[in-house]
C-alpha cells in the first residue's frame, strides 16, 4: 500500500511538472512576439530632405497584407541591387541615413517595412515577417530583372534574409549585427537556466547559413551591446563557402556600424556586390 501511495505521489508530481512546463512554454511563445517586435508608425519624414531619391511603393501579399517600401535606384545599372531588411524596432525611416550612403555609393536599394511597421498593414508575427521578406524579394526580383538581387539584413533582418536565401536564389547575402538564433540570443539576454530550451522559433540564422552556398559577408561591431560579436564570428565560420568575408568594426555597437566604420563600410558593401556581377 505504501509503495502504491508513493508511486501515485510521484506520478502526480510529474504530471504537475509537465503541465507547468507546458504552461511556461505556451506563455513564453506568446511573449516572444511582444518582446521581439517593436514597430512604430511613419512620422512623415521625406526621404528627399535627407538626400535620398526614392519612389514609394506598395507590395501586396496573397493574404491581403500590404507592405510599404521605398525603391531607391542608383546610377550604376549593372551592379546587383540590394534588398534591405531592417531590424525589429522602428521602421524604414530610421534607416534613411544608411540608405543614403548606399545610394551615394552607387547601390540601388529596396527597403521595406514588415507588417505592422510604418504604414504596412497587419500585425507582426514570426511567420508573417518571413512571408513579408519573401514577398519583398519577389517584388524586387521582378522589378529589376534580369539584374541580380542581393540581400542585406541587419539584426532580425539578417535571419529573415538567410531564410529567404534558402527559398530563393539571391546573388549574395550580407548579415550585419545578426544573432545566431532566437534561442541563442534569448539565452544571452535572459540567462535563466534552461529557459532558452523552451523557445520555439524558425529564426535560426546559424542553421540556415550552414546550408547556404552563396557568397556571404558578415559585418559586426566589436562592442555590440545586444548581439555579441562572437555570434557574427560564428556565422562567418559556419558558412561552407570560400567566397565569404568578415568585417569587424572596432568600437561598433548594434546600430552604429556604418557610422563607426565610416566610408570604408560602404566600400565593403560595394566591393562585395561588384564581386557578384554576372
Amino acid at each position: 500500500m505504501e509503495h502504491s501511495v508513493l508511486l501515485m505521489r510521484i506520478v502526480t508530481l510529474v504530471l504537475i511538472g509537465v503541465a507547468l512546463l507546458g504552461l511556461l512554454s505556451w506563455g513564453l511563445t506568446r511573449m516572444q512576439g511582444v518582446m521581439l517586435f517593436h514597430p512604430a508608425p511613419l512620422s512623415g519624414v521625406d526621404p528627399a530632405s535627407l538626400g535620398v531619391t526614392c519612389e514609394t511603393v506598395s507590395i501586396k501579399e496573397y493574404d491581403g497584407t500590404t507592405l510599404g517600401a521605398w525603391w531607391c535606384p542608383a546610377a550604376d545599372d549593372g551592379r546587383p541591387v540590394l534588398l534591405f531588411l531592417h531590424g525589429n524596432a522602428g521602421n524604414r525611416e530610421g534607416r534613411l541615413h544608411n540608405v543614403r550612403g548606399l545610394q551615394e555609393a552607387g547601390i540601388a536599394v529596396l527597403i521595406v517595412d514588415y507588417r505592422g511597421y510604418g504604414e504596412s498593414s497587419g500585425i507582426p508575427t514570426e511567420s508573417g515577417l518571413i512571408r513579408d521578406a519573401l514577398a519583398a524579394y519577389d517584388w524586387l526580383a521582378e522589378r529589376v530583372a534580369p539584374r541580380p538581387v542581393a540581400i542585406f539584413g541587419r539584426s532580425l533582418g539578417g535571419v529573415l534574409g538567410a531564410l529567404v536565401a534558402l527559398e530563393r536564389d539571391p546573388a549574395g547575402l550580407i548579415l550585419e549585427s545578426t544573432f545566431t538564433s532566437l534561442r541563442a540570443i534569448t539565452r544571452h539576454v535572459l540567462p535563466v537556466p534552461m529557459l532558452h530550451l523552451l523557445v520555439r522559433s524558425r529564426l535560426d540564422t546559424l542553421s540556415a547559413v550552414r546550408e547556404l552556398t552563396l557568397p556571404l559577408m558578415v559585418v559586426h561591431g566589436t562592442d555590440d551591446e545586444l548581439v555579441p560579436v562572437a555570434m557574427g564570428r560564428a556565422l562567418h565560420a559556419a558558412s561552407p563557402v570560400t567566397h565569404k568575408v568578415l568585417h569587424e568594426v572596432p568600437g561598433g555597437q548594434h546600430n552604429d556600424t556604418y557610422l563607426k566604420a565610416g566610408p570604408a563600410y560602404f566600400q565593403w558593401i560595394r566591393e562585395f556586390l561588384d564581386g557578384l556581377r554576372p
